[in-house]
């Protein structure tokens, strides 16, 4: 066997599997991602309700799914809050966290005052 006859064998074997770590790495991406995204979306969608299990769930996957200390201090801030039962503090220590997490998700066009309109009645 020459030289490239070779080489074709080892690519056509190797070629697979290295598709598959390549698929399974970026599946695996793509999870983090949508799991990230649906702590974000139980933060905003249950902001109103925050001894719901969903918003709880939310808080508690902080520390799982982003690692960043300021995003830490803010919940450890907000826990502390829900001890003293001051609404308008837990209103923006929430606000403050989902600006958080939408900065690290590289959502650039969401203002603080977006958030923060969230919680106004209509």
């Amino acid at each position: 066997m020459d030289k490239q006859t070779i080489i074709n064998i080892i690519a056509i074997l190797f070629s697979p599997i290295i598709a598959i770590g390549i698929g399974e790495l970026l599946r695996k991406i793509s999870f983090e991602k949508d799991k990230r995204l649906m702590v974000l979306y139980n933060l905003m969608a249950y902001r109103d309700k925050v001894d719901s299990d969903e918003f709880l769930s939310a808080l508690n996957s902080l520390k799982l799914f982003f690692r960043d200390t300021e995003l830490y201090g803010l919940t450890f801030e907000l826990r502390k809050s829900f001890q003293v039962e001051d609404i308008n503090e837990s209103n923006m220590l929430i606000t403050k966290i989902i600006k958080r997490i939408c900065k690290l998700e590289k959502f650039k066009h969401i203002s603080l005052e977006d958030i923060d309109n969230l919680f106004k009645k209509k």
